[in-house]
């Protein structure tokens, strides 16, 4: 299992000098280009609600990767004592609101699941879970023998963070 963890304070500015670290940290693992786009999306949605909707019960985010054999795990968690609301649908007059249902599709479409939990008193983790495997030749996604596998696919030679 590799993990790598940090925090940010939970400012705009943090958001893409997170998914920057995420990327570099997930392509240093062999996660091949696809899911790296995937990935950062999820970052950038993750961390940025921190940034609009936690502020000010906690002033940092921490971002957590989690890649097992069959998994990888974006974590993010701050301080806010409240559970975000699930929507199911985005209101087509509203510019807001679509982007947890975006990381739950995303999520769901490679065979993982978006989880939302209490860790603490006073304070949440927001879970994106995909399912992943390591390319059997070291091609990426073009080793699947489905067009547009969703799978977060992995070169085997990747190192351990």
């Amino acid at each position: 299992m590799s993990v790598h963890a940090f925090t940010v304070p939970a400012t705009p500015a943090e958001v893409p000098a997170a998914r920057r670290r995420v990327a570099r940290v997930l392509r240093e693992w062999g996660l091949c280009e696809d899911g790296l786009y995937t990935a950062s999306l999820v970052i950038s949605e993750l961390v940025g609600n921190t940034v609009r909707h936690a502020v000010p019960h906690s002033d940092r985010t921490t971002v957590k990767l989690t890649r097992t054999r069959t998994a990888l795990t974006l974590t993010v968690h701050d301080e806010h004592p409240f559970l975000p609301e699930p929507v199911l649908t985005a209101d087509p007059g509203q510019d807001r609101g679509r982007g947890l249902m975006i990381v739950d599709t995303l999520a769901r479409e490679a065979g993982g699941a978006l989880q939302v939990g209490r860790v603490s008193e006073r304070g949440k983790e927001v879970r994106a879970v995909f399912a992943a495997t390591d390319c059997a030749d070291g091609a990426g996604a073009g080793a699947c023998p489905a067009d547009g596998c969703p799978v977060m696919h992995f070169r085997r030679e990747r190192r351990a963070g």
